[in-house]
């Protein structure tokens, strides 16, 4: 059965999808074609018509540097891509084997770039799970006490003299406020009510 609240997630979500993937994958892929597409514009540019100056090889760590951040290791294909470009400029060109082999140690070096930032960038998405998952786990073994404290409680003070149930209402209260420090701490890692 679909209720309401199935159509709002779902009319939601494709709120936030473009080209059939979520809206900020989207941004991401857009991004890093329109870097790619500039760094090979000023490969072309600067390798044809300005030969002697080569600063247009810094700005292309940048989609490197971006798409191995954003993608972990399978960004690399954008290094992959660059240098392969690189090498192929670098050829057609038929300059010495001094320039080539320069051309070659820097294809490599925007390998190795991509694959040393996607490995931080993997470790880093692991150790962001990890942690979550860790808080979720927490969260789970907190709240199951605590809501059979709480059910008790309930319980307990339907059935208890009024004198008690004041002491049963204080002793809710300070149920509240651990399940209050549980959902902070779970949610912004820090322990407070």
């Amino acid at each position: 059965m679909v209720t309401a609240e199935t159509m709002a997630l779902r009319s939601g979500e494709e709120d936030k999808r473009l080209l059939g993937r979520p809206l900020e994958e989207t941004v991401k892929v857009l991004t890093t074609v329109l870097l790619v597409a500039l760094s090979l514009l000023l490969m072309s540019i600067f390798t044809l018509e300005i030969r002697d100056y080569a600063f247009y090889m810094h700005f292309l760590y940048l989609p490197i540097v971006i798409s191995a951040f954003w993608w972990g290791k399978r960004g690399a294909v954008v290094s992959v891509v660059l240098a392969g470009a690189l090498l192929l400029v670098s050829m057609g060109q038929q300059e010495s084997a001094s320039h080539l082999l320069s051309s070659t140690v820097e294809a490599t070096l925007f390998v190795m770039v991509a694959l040393l930032v996607g490995t931080l960038s993997d470790e880093k998405s692991a150790a962001l799970k990890k942690e979550q998952r860790f808080k979720m786990e927490t969260a789970h073994y907190f709240f199951n006490p605590l809501c059979i404290a709480e059910g008790n409680l309930d319980l307990a003070q339907q059935q208890a003299s009024p004198d008690i149930r004041k002491e049963l209402s204080e002793a809710q209260q300070a149920v509240e406020r651990i399940k209050k420090v549980v959902i902070n701490t779970v949610e912004t890692g820090e322990i407070h009510e």
